[in-house]
Parts: C-alpha cells; structure tokens; sequence
C-alpha cells in the first residue's frame, strides 16, 4: 500500500468543537473515512506551525487517497492542504535502479 502524509489545517468550527468536547472522536473520524477508502491512518499529530494537523496514511491507490482528502475536507474541519507521496526504501531502491537501467540505455 502507498502511504501519504497530510498535512492540513484545523478550521475554527473544528478548534470550537475540540474545546467544547474529547477531541478524540474528530481525529477518530479520520480513521473511520480511511477504512471506507481501503486505507488506514498509521498515525496522526497535531502540530504548531504552518499546517496543524499531520496525519501519515495507508492507501490502495493516489485515487483513494484523494477520495479521502476530499471527504475529510468536505466535512467542515479542514482547510488548505497538501498531500505528498511516501516512498518506502525498496520502492526507492527499485526506482533508481529503473533509472539507472534507463540511464544505462541513454
């Protein structure tokens, strides 16, 4: 599975929410959406700075995990965001040796 780091922003209703009640079921919905998608949240972080909320994602498919960020967004609690792709060590392993074999035939 691919995985993906979010990183997004909390909006004011969402802020509101967090300290009127546990914050635990709005970061749990996360996980809820996830699954509805074929992925999972491996974790998730809140954080202070230019986004504030860091969320690290499993999923099938670049599909699915824009299937998500579009759920998640559409619920109110997010805003501006960016997404960006994980590579593993083997799947960088196997992308410079493609490289290299194109390379070897330039």
């Amino acid at each position: 599975m691919a995985q993906f780091l979010w990183q997004t922003s909390l909006t004011s209703a969402a802020w509101k929410e967090l300290m009127s009640r546990d914050a635990s079921p709005l970061f749990g919905e996360g996980h809820r959406v996830a699954e509805e998608f074929g992925g999972s949240v491996r974790d998730s972080w809140v954080a202070f700075g230019e986004n504030d909320f860091i969320v690290l994602v499993e999923m099938p498919s670049n599909e699915s995990m824009a299937a998500y960020v579009l759920a998640m967004t559409a619920m109110g609690y997010y805003s501006q965001g960016k997404t960006t792709v994980l590579l593993s060590a083997d799947e960088t392993n196997q992308a410079i040796l493609r490289a290299a074999q194109y390379h070897d035939l330039g």
